[in-house]
């Protein structure tokens, strides 16, 4: 067996530069689409979750659709039916975050719970119980101080929100409750009665968006693009430049591909000269 000659080397690099990008070339076209970046508003970068009406919904998973604005403002995400407008979004952070903005806190609508199989509050951020339906024939409804009640509309039905405090809540009876994160700071100026439910709710605040973060991180760990299933968006995939697999890309074309380099070699060398 003779030694490889310079000939040899060359010949070896000129096939493989020849293989490599072949194998580029056939790069499966969601991987390829997932592995652009995207913008959207004032927003540069966006990979999953997040997808809007320029992105391909397997690029994202459901529940971080983003209402893009061309003329550079805030997106804004649909969380149970309810736009909130985000203000930031830090995709390099660990946990993920992201600062939102509530936009139904008019009389439109009734403020909701956030989806907490996506979304989880940060330490900043507290749930304050309101109560709805209430009545408001009771005799202790105007012992409610006016700045803890906003009206707002379920369904097109007028109703008031209210807060209580510990101390207030056999004052009136009330069918439902309601849980509605804002920052601990603007709860504290709620008890204290120096900021209305109404500006409170008006208040940002951070929440850590979940979307199989693990999943991911070994996703993109095997080289693969994050997304989800293109049949039941609620799916994790994981998309490789052969083909989607669950969680990690496979290495089928890897090892054939190394195979193919090995066989290569041995032939030069056993005939070099």
């Amino acid at each position: 067996m003779g030694s490889l000659s310079l000939y040899s080397i060359t010949t070896l690099f000129v096939i493989l530069a020849a293989i490599i990008p072949s194998v580029d070339a056939e790069d499966d076209a969601r991987f390829a689409e997932c592995s652009r970046p995207f913008s959207c508003g004032i927003f540069k970068n966006l990979s999953f979750p997040f997808w809007s009406d320029t992105r391909p919904q397997y690029c994202g998973h459901e529940g971080y659709k983003l209402k893009c604005n061309g003329d550079g403002r805030h997106p804004v995400i649909v969380i149970k039916e309810r736009e909130f407008q985000i203000l930031r979004i830090n995709q390099s952070a660990q946990p993920q975050m992201m600062t939102l903005f509530r936009l139904d806190s008019g009389k439109d609508s009734c403020p909701t719970a956030l989806s907490y199989n996506l979304f989880r509050t940060a330490k900043t951020v507290v749930n304050v119980t309101l109560l709805r339906y209430c009545s408001e024939s009771d005799p202790s409804w105007e012992r409610i101080e006016a700045s803890h009640k906003i009206q707002c509309t379920v369904d097109g039905e007028p109703i008031y929100l209210l807060f209580l405090r510990d101390n207030e809540t056999h004052l009136v009876d009330c069918r439902e409750k309601v849980e509605v994160p804002v920052p601990k700071e603007a709860l504290n100026q709620l008890i204290s009665g120096t900021m209305s439910l109404r500006k409170a709710l008006m208040t940002e605040f951070n929440v850590q968006y979940l979307a199989y973060d693990e999943y991911c991180l070994k996703c993109q760990g095997s080289g693969g693009r994050c997304g989800s299933d293109q049949i039941s968006s609620l799916s994790f995939a994981c998309y490789c430049r052969d083909q989607p697999y669950d969680i990690t890309c496979g290495t089928a074309h890897l090892i054939f591909l190394s195979t193919r380099v090995l066989i290569l070699y041995r032939f030069l060398v056993n005939n070099s000269y």
